[in-house]
């Protein structure tokens, strides 16, 4: 069998808003004819536009997918970027005897953050400190998350016992199975981020990165403005917890896909020192394989898209390295409290040599606020460059000429990141 194989046959994608199109567009790339559902029109869903035909029905609707996949003879099904459709592709997989990547306790262990937590400590992967009830915590800021939600749904940051009630309720109405975990908020390291592609029972280490967070967060706020990759703690994630992280994997039974760890770097008297909360099995919303194929390894979509289609990634072509040392800087803009009039500086900046992507969240239109710890994402683009001063110069000009404009033309934009931690944050040892 080989990748020519694949054109023409029928690939059901759950879901369509705008993380699905790229995902989309590489499929139809391969040849391979695309089918889009959900229940949402295409303004929300603009990835069926892309696609060679879609359907209105919920991914969540697994009757009625079930039978309009045996009438059109559908030969595969993927999707991404949350845990919720994973789950309804999981068993609608099932039913049609289908291949996916993901079991059921696959999915189980990796989207709940305590048996995440308690897999880590079987694996000695070190873990944030957390509180089982509320009369434990002893000590603030404290971090509350729904156990089962991802993409920073349900989260708040308390400082005071008042807070910490307030918090708890929040997460607790966010919560699909009313589960929430409390957690020490790290205020002394650097989020930390490490992607592995699982191919035929083989982890590889494929990138890592950290995190720069908003200004002006404070503690009511977990915006992050930006990630750099590589991380410039990478050689310490090598030597400290990488084989446990393996280890971890393997015993996690994933032969295929795409996994990532969320964790903080800590730096202690010139060590550093590493701590996870959390992990996805699934693509994520960085859209970090567009940096991986400008280094020209792999491009992680294709791993979903061949699993999908064949049951592995046999397929997948692995390719030496052609851009070894190349950076990335995947910088977002969110907005502040305002309605959406206007956006400025999307077509320059798409066009700057340096720009691998750029996906529009933000419509005209939105209303966004600063009531809540997660703010609304309204752009988010790639530069990537071996140099960091071309970089914090890509940073430079993206910032001076992209905006989102209220109804009274003022600027809606909360964040933008200082280029010159660009440059600063590769030279730390």
């Amino acid at each position: 069998m080989s990748l020519e194989s694949l054109a023409g046959k029928k690939l059901l994608i759950l879901a369509g808003d705008v993380n699905f199109v790229t995902l989309v567009k590489r499929a139809k790339e391969l040849g391979i004819y695309t089918i889009v559902t959900d229940y949402y029109d295409t303004k929300q869903s603009p990835a069926k536009l892309v696609a060679d035909e879609y359907w209105n029905i919920s991914w969540d609707d697994i009757d009625a997918l079930e039978k309009k996949c045996r009438e059109e003879n559908i030969n595969g099904v993927t999707t991404g970027y949350s845990e919720s459709p994973v789950g309804c592709c999981i068993e609608l997989c099932e039913r049609l005897g289908l291949p996916c990547y993901s079991t059921k306790e696959q999915l189980e262990l990796t989207k709940d953050k305590v048996l995440f937590k308690d897999m880590c400590r079987k694996n000695g992967v070190p873990v944030v400190n957390e509180y089982a009830t509320l009369e434990e915590v002893n000590s603030f800021p404290v971090i509350v998350k729904p156990v089962d939600r991802a993409g920073s749904i349900g989260i708040s940051v308390a400082t005071n016992t008042e807070e910490l009630q307030k918090a708890y309720d929040y997460a607790m109405e966010k919560s699909y199975s009313k589960s929430v975990i409390i957690e020490d908020f790290i205020c002394s390291g650097s989020k930390f981020d490490v992607i592995y592609a699982i191919c035929s029972g083989k982890p590889i280490l494929v990138s890592d990165c950290d995190t720069i967070n908003a200004q002006d967060n404070g503690f009511e706020r977990v915006v992050q403005s930006g990630w750099l990759y590589p991380s410039h703690y990478h050689s310490f994630f090598m030597e400290k917890v990488d084989a446990s992280i393996q280890k971890m994997i393997k015993n996690l039974g994933v032969k295929d896909g795409y996994i990532f760890f969320s964790g903080f770097a800590i730096e202690r008297d010139g060590d550093v020192e590493f701590v996870f909360f959390e992990t996805g099995y699934r693509l994520n919303g960085g859209h970090t394989y567009t940096y991986m194929s400008e280094r020209g390894i792999v491009n992680i979509l294709d791993l979903f898209i061949i699993h999908a289609l064949t049951g592995s990634t046999e397929l997948l072509e692995w390719k030496e390295e052609k851009n070894p040392g190349l950076k990335c800087a995947m910088v977002n803009y969110y907005a502040a409290d305002g309605k959406v009039s206007e956006f400025k500086g999307l077509d320059e900046i798409e066009n700057m040599d340096d720009c691998s992507i750029l996906i529009q969240f933000g419509k005209v239109g939105d209303k966004c606020d600063t009531q809540r710890a997660i703010l609304s994402k309204m752009s988010m683009v790639h530069f990537c460059n071996h140099s960091p001063e071309k970089l914090a110069e890509d940073v430079a000009h993206a910032n001076n000429v992209y905006s989102v404009r209220d109804e009274n033309g003022n600027d809606m934009v909360y964040d933008r990141m200082d280029p010159s931690v660009i440059t600063k944050w590769w030279d730390k040892k």
